[in-house]
């Protein structure tokens, strides 16, 4: 299967998890929502201490869902320009635009896939993707990562996080099963393994994010601060 229709059948599997009126569609909604974000993504709501953010940079959230880190992102920063969330899945922006209604500036949100952004080069001053990779091979990731070279304007960053392996055997076997629930086999990359793609994709800056503690599901996260060169003088 190529990178590309592996990256399809992932959708559709995924589209049809937030379609079927069950349990867990209910509770991942929940999640994805504002209200969610603290369990879910909750060391991600110290980015503007953290980064030293201002507001004037140009936001890309990559794998938005909900939409609903930019948006406490905007509350905290008051971003001068709007932000942009993409998505591959329809009906999860159908989700995300209306929660948008409600939002103080609304994001951008554009349907696309991450293996080819939609956006001229030096778009944005940050790309943010959390909990997309572990959807895409090694292939996939590899493009993925050109294109976040691609779109980051000179000196730009951009900050990744997803499900890792713990190096236990059997838990990793049980978070593996409890991820692949809603998703068949989930690609779970450790720190190590983010950081050597970055370095082969050409970025010179790549460090150990140190992103925690994440709430929910209790399962660590590796994650990956990378950034392109500043203008050359």
């Amino acid at each position: 299967m190529t990178s590309d229709s592996h990256e399809r059948a992932r959708l559709s599997e995924y589209n049809r998890w937030l379609r079927v009126p069950s349990p867990s569609g209910v509770l991942m909604r929940w999640f994805l929502a504002e209200r969610g974000m603290f369990f879910v993504n909750g060391p991600l709501l110290r980015l503007p201490e953290e980064l030293n953010l201002t507001g004037a940079e140009r936001v890309l959230d990559v794998g938005t869902g909900r939409g609903a880190l930019l948006r406490l992102l905007d509350r905290q920063l008051s971003f001068e320009r709007d932000p942009v969330g993409i998505d591959f899945s329809g009906p999860m922006l159908k989700l995300a635009a209306e929660d948008e209604v409600r939002a103080d500036r609304p994001s951008a949100l554009v349907q696309a896939t991450a293996t080819r952004l939609p956006f001229v080069d030096g778009s944005f001053q940050l790309v943010l993707c959390g909990h997309l990779v572990k959807h895409l091979d090694d292939d996939g990731l590899r493009d993925f990562l050109d294109e976040v070279y691609r779109v980051l304007s000179p000196g730009g960053l951009a900050l990744i996080w997803d499900f890792a392996p713990t190096g236990l055997r059997l838990l990793d076997a049980f978070n593996q099963l409890l991820i692949a629930s809603h998703v068949t086999d989930p690609y779970m990359r450790t720190t190590a393994a983010l950081m050597r793609f970055a370095n082969e994709a050409g970025f010179p800056f790549v460090t150990d994010a140190l992103l925690r503690p994440f709430l929910f599901p209790p399962i660590p996260r590796a994650s990956v601060l990378i950034g392109r060169p500043p203008e050359e003088a």
